[in-house]
């Protein structure tokens, strides 16, 4: 699968990336961090860190002998 394909399996919106630290680029949201108080923070990765971490979920899938589904990082696939 193709790096533009992997990215279009995920929702964009502007935003900031927890991985890389880069602001105002599009990012697609991965899962949230509620703390003890209840404060929800909102976990965001831009595009080059998406492919990063499918990349990585690629290969673990590959050592274990599991098939690999890109657009599942926390779920957030459309």
């Amino acid at each position: 699968m193709t790096p533009d394909a992997i990215l279009a399996l995920y929702d964009w919106t502007t935003g900031a990336c927890f991985r890389c630290g880069q602001a105002d680029l599009f990012v697609t949201r991965l899962d949230e961090i509620i703390t003890p108080r209840g404060e929800r923070y909102e976990l965001s990765s831009c595009g080059a860190c998406v492919l990063d971490m499918e990349e990585e979920r690629r290969r673990f899938a590959e050592r274990r002998g599991r098939t690999y589904e890109p657009g599942e990082l926390g779920g957030a696939g459309s």
